[in-house]
């Protein structure tokens, strides 16, 4: 053995150096994920307004003059091209669409063959064309065992044969009459609404009409078509449109070509007490104007591939604008897609349990990815943060790693590799709710009414992700605001450490600036108070309704809303703040 010596210089310099180590491994302050400037000012203003106006805000990445983005890429001009254009990372692999294993190739063939079905099961829709269309009504529970045929539907919507969609049974009398659109010549329901739905098509329709029936193998309704038949009503089951589409008639049926500015799909909405519903009308340029927006949330390396294996979960029902671009966007991307909700295809459940929705994505009974992304609404955010600040609390170490998140959270900086992410926090996230928020999950984007900014910190800290926010609207495809992904602007994040009620603040955090394709402008008499400033005085949030402008904002045609040269008042009230954000009040009851 050598004779070593180490003098007092030597174990003085070791000893700074691991000093040194460890400051940086556990001390040191993180670089911030985005520049802070870039988040001093996030959307630019016009500097012309009019009188009781603000001027028009765009998204600071879009600047004032650039062209607004109308198609996700340049293959993209129609919907259909999301299935049949070349995808932004090829696919290796099967991947689960609504639960069910697909291929590219199989998904292809299978909107091929279903206008084809769909024509020759109801040939008194072949003669329909552009200028007179013979419109598809839809009337399908938010359910993810049932959004598979409108997501099949929406993928191949010929330009003569629109998509009616529907949210609810209750409006189906307006949309069998036709508001602000051809009455329907197809109806495709539930099962469970086959009895009711045969005597209002009866009541409503003069001409000709097909019901299709969805959630029905074994054809349990058969003997209802009989007399159906009577009346002028014929019925058909969605497991008879593959047998007659490869059929010898298949060859005889022409499928007309859309063109980017035909329409795709009439969306409804309830509106207020005693008032007609909304109906908006969306074109195949509307649809892929807003996949664009919806995909500029992500940076270039955080959107949904194939290539990372993704799944994208989403609790917006395909029976709004936005919830079925997200589902379209995946599929373009070559990503997986779910729903978050009640399995069970009912209309307006009594009870909810959203944990219960979360859980389910992660049963490992049925041998399906877990989710990598979410949209997640208010509510479900809800049961999320709550199950695992009830873990987090009871974790000895709670404390201790609280204080090292909350410094890179400060900082602007959050990952899920720290040494306390090892010792507790991963731990913590695959012991809730199936391991759902656990390490596969790399985004959450929460949809709708934004949280107090307790939650939000609280978020931040037991997700050790960005909580992205985003505001939709009936009124259009995409976004309205959107915040950047990596925006953890909050509170100090201490208050976990107790049991507290994170939702009892009426404040709430502000919801981005406009999407990256939207102009916004709020417009009303409180306009001008914002404006009017004291000397030397702070400037003010300014606050009025809100209107918008774009390429996926949709044009409402039953006759109702208001709109001013291309300005659509989508009927809501936000301030803007001088950064550039927004934050939008809450819904009225």
């Amino acid at each position: 053995m050598p004779d070593i010596e180490i003098d007092n210089l030597t174990v003085l310099l070791l000893t700074l150096l691991a000093g040194l180590l460890i400051y940086h491994r556990f001390f040191s302050t993180p670089q911030p994920l985005v520049h802070p400037l870039l988040l001093g000012k996030q959307s630019e203003v016009s500097t012309v307004r009019k009188k009781n106006e603000t001027g028009i805000y765009r998204s600071w990445a879009t600047g004032q003059n650039a062209p607004l983005t109308v198609r996700p890429a340049n293959s993209v001009k129609i919907v259909h091209d999301v299935v049949t254009g070349p995808k932004a990372s090829k696919s290796t692999s099967q991947r689960y669409i609504l639960d069910t294993p697909l291929s590219d190739e199989a998904l292809i063939e299978i909107i091929r063959l279903l206008p084809i079905g769909i024509e020759l099961l109801f040939p008194h829709t072949a003669s329909a064309t552009k200028t007179s269309q013979a419109p598809i009504l839809t009337l399908l529970p938010p359910s993810p065992t049932s959004a598979l045929p409108l997501l099949l539907l929406s993928l191949s919507a010929a330009p003569n044969k629109p998509l009616v969609i529907l949210p609810t049974p209750r409006l189906l009398t307006p949309a069998l009459r036709g508001t602000g659109h051809p009455a329907p010549a197809i109806v495709v329901i539930h099962v469970n609404l086959l009895d009711d739905v045969v005597e209002q098509v009866a009541e409503d329709c003069q001409g000709p009409v097909g019901i299709l029936v969805i959630g029905d193998p074994q054809r349990t309704g058969a003997g209802l078509a009989k007399s159906a038949q009577n009346r002028g009503i014929s019925i058909k089951w969605w497991e008879d449109i593959w047998e007659i589409a490869e059929s010898r008639d298949a060859s005889k049926v022409k499928t007309q070509e859309a063109h980017y500015e035909d329409v795709h799909s009439y969306y409804y909405a309830e509106g207020k007490e005693d008032e007609r519903p909304i109906v908006v009308k969306a074109t195949h340029l509307n649809m892929t104007a807003g996949i664009a927006s919806l995909l500029s949330l992500f940076p270039a390396d955080k959107r949904p591939s194939a290539a990372l294996h993704d799944t994208v979960a989403s609790a917006v029902p395909l029976n709004t604008p936005l919830g079925m671009t997200i589902a379209l966007a995946s599929v373009w991307t070559g990503a997986g897609f779910r729903m978050i909700g009640n399995h069970e295809p009912l209309w307006d459940p009594e009870e909810v349990d959203h944990a219960a929705e979360l859980e389910i994505l992660a049963d490992p009974k049925k041998n399906l990815p877990k989710p990598t992304i979410m949209f997640i609404s208010p509510k479900h955010h809800h049961a999320l943060v709550e199950r695992l600040q009830y873990t987090y609390t009871a974790h000895p170490f709670a404390a201790v790693a609280a204080r090292h998140k909350n410094h890179s959270i400060r900082a602007g900086h959050i990952d899920r590799d720290s040494l306390w992410d090892r010792v507790l926090w991963s731990g913590m996230r695959e012991n809730v709710l199936g391991g759902i928020a656990g390490q596969r999950l790399r985004g959450v984007i929460l949809v709708g009414d934004a949280p107090p900014p307790n939650a939000l910190g609280a978020s931040h800290l037991l997700l050790s992700l960005p909580l992205t926010r985003l505001h939709p609207s009936l009124y259009t495809a995409g976004p309205v605001f959107v915040t950047h992904f990596y925006d953890l602007q909050s509170p100090g994040v201490s208050h976990i450490l107790k049991e507290v009620n994170l939702w009892k603040s009426a404040d709430k955090v502000h919801s981005g600036p406009p999407a990256s394709n939207v102009e916004v402008f709020l417009k009303g008499d409180k306009v001008e108070d914002g404006h009017t400033n004291d000397q030397g005085g702070e400037a003010k949030a300014i606050h009025g309704g809100i209107w918008i402008r774009g390429p996926s904002v949709l044009e409402r045609v039953d006759g109702g809303g208001n709109v001013s040269d291309g300005w659509v008042d989508i009927g809501e009230h936000a301030k803007v703040q001088t950064n550039g954000t927004f934050i939008v009040d809450p819904p009225s009851l």
